[in-house]
């Protein structure tokens, strides 16, 4: 029986033994999940993709076994049992007699909103959440068999093999989920971050670190089932079943792909704690310099994954969009992960009122950290084709600063900086930002990309705006006392969307001064090197 025919027989509740009323379907690069009443069943594709290889009905029965044991270890009450599909009376049956057709993993469902990944997005994941989650995994750790066979899987060549492997499968991938540039700046960086820990990798697995791991560990793996005395308050689902390669390893390795996914979520500070709070949970700091090369190997894992399911046409055409989009995401945090600050990917949003310094701190960011620049003064006069010297002064909402013109700046500011990133390199917008919706876009834009991003603010005070704007003399800017103390009655304080990335700038101070604050903030970033 074909697997299209399977999961369509799956859509019928009378193939299941009990109610079955508002029936899911989930697909991924490697399995089908049907959503069905109180229980989840997990279906293998038969496929062979290299890293594993479910293509016989043993094999993925084998495997289902497997995940049902292996996940039974930090999700015990969520995993029950394996279950046959049988042909009976024309139709399929899950758990019925006769000869299985397939198998399938039989879960207790769990509540969507109770992920880590749903309590992040609803803005309820803390400090404290995050800890608590470092400090069971480190312990689970602890706990996890060892050996010599396992530590085979922790030495250099093993490792590297694994980093590899990634570049080397996502090759097809080249200009549909990542540019070459950013892949290959990867790739390299990749390789002399190997060889910088090729030692200590050495050691580590010579004395036994290496453990029995989970090898999948992100945030919608994570469930936080409040209510339950411990360890029952927290479930963690979805272990690799499939490739002893994947789950024998550093533990390290292992926490790094939390870490790695707080951070691809926006959420470096909560990456931080969590690094922190797992590295003394676990007693090993020496650990923490493996951190970076782990991550970017979790993030090149993710990359590599959803591009698979970017091509998989199995998968409906708008997932395989929003794959695509995610895998050039992670290929960026990959590069990110790894390369120094002055040249890891970025957004830097300068904003303010006129005159309050803008295009001075600009140019000196430009100059310091390796930012190309986009001034909206420029971009507006280039659209309409006037040139950036010659004056198109108009009062506020006409001419060339009506509404529709500002709309385009903003829209062609927007598309260049998002040329940049998706190139791997690092750019500064510098406009006024005055309404939060613009905000937005472009702190979204960095998100959607996995790139830091950090939104200076200049400020000032009037006396000092109206003595620039009456000494200026040419420039793109044509804005005078008017336009600012309109702009100034219309600016938006930030909200709750980007808030977290802004930093207030004194350009009251000395131009100098000013662009030592603003590189504090940028350092913050993780986007120049900190103090």
């Amino acid at each position: 029986m074909e697997l299209d025919q399977i999961v369509q027989a799956l859509q019928d509740p009378a193939a299941f033994p009990h109610p079955a009323g508002d029936l899911k379907l989930h697909h991924t690069h490697i399995s089908v999940v049907v959503l069905a009443g109180d229980f989840a069943y997990k279906v293998k594709k038969p496929v062979d993709l290299g890293f594993l290889d479910f293509t016989t009905l043993e094999r993925r029965r084998h495997f289902c076994s497997e995940e049902v044991r292996l996940n039974r270890r930090l999700a015990p009450d969520v995993y029950l049992d394996v279950v046959s599909l049988t042909l009976r009376d024309g139709g399929l049956r899950v758990g019925g007699e006769g000869d299985p057709v397939e198998y399938a993993v039989r879960m207790r469902r769990l509540a969507p909103d109770a992920t880590a990944l749903a309590r992040l997005e609803r803005g309820e994941l803390g400090p404290g959440d995050v800890e608590h989650l470092a400090v069971r995994i480190a312990r689970f750790h602890d706990e996890a068999p060892g050996g010599e066979r396992i530590e085979h899987f922790g030495r250099y060549e093993v490792v590297a093999g694994n980093a590899r492997e990634n570049f080397e499968q996502s090759r097809s991938h080249l200009g549909h989920t990542v540019e070459a540039g950013v892949f290959e700046r990867a790739r390299a960086l990749t390789e002399a971050e190997l060889e910088r820990r090729r030692q200590l990798i050495e050691d580590r697995a010579r004395r036994g670190v290496p453990r029995d791991t989970h090898g999948d560990l992100h945030l919608d793996h994570v469930y936080f089932l409040p209510g339950r005395s411990p360890p029952g308050d927290m479930a963690i689902v979805d272990c690799i079943e499939f490739n002893e390669r994947f789950r024998f390893a550093d533990p390290v390795s292992d926490m790094a792909f939390l870490a790695m996914d707080l951070a691809y979520r926006d959420r470096r500070d909560l990456a931080a704690r969590f690094t922190d709070a797992y590295l003394e949970a676990a007693a090993d700091p020496e650990g923490r310099a493996l951190v970076p090369l782990y991550r970017s190997y979790r993030s090149a894992v993710r990359a590599k994954v959803e591009g698979i399911a970017s091509l998989d046409a199995e998968v409906p055409e708008a997932a395989r969009s929003r794959a695509a989009e995610r895998a050039c995401a992670y290929w960026l945090l990959t590069l990110g992960q790894l390369e120094i600050p002055p040249r890891r990917p970025g957004l830097v949003l300068v904003a303010g009122l006129p005159a309050t310094g803008k295009s001075t701190l600009a140019a000196g960011l430009a100059e310091h950290a390796s930012f190309e620049v986009l001034a909206s003064d420029r971009v507006r006069k280039e659209l309409a084709g006037v040139p950036p010297g010659r004056s198109a002064a108009a009062a506020p909402d006409e001419g060339l600063y009506a509404p529709e013109w500002t709309e385009r700046t903003y829209a062609a500011l927007l598309d260049r900086a998002s040329a940049i990133l998706h190139r791997g390199g690092r750019a500064l917008v510098d406009a006024s930002f005055h309404r939060e919706e613009r905000r937005r876009e472009f702190v979204a834009l960095a998100r959607s990309l996995a790139v830091p991003v950090c939104v200076l603010v200049c400020r000032t005070d009037a006396g000092s705006v109206r003595r620039r704007l009456e000494s200026r003399a040419g420039g793109p800017s044509d804005a005078d006392w008017e336009v600012y103390r309109t702009m100034a009655a219309r600016w938006e304080a930030p909200g709750p969307d980007t808030a977290r990335h802004v930093g207030d700038i004194d350009t009251t101070v000395e131009p100098a001064d000013s662009l030592r604050a603003a590189l504090a903030e940028v350092a913050g970033a993780g986007l120049v090197p900190g103090a």
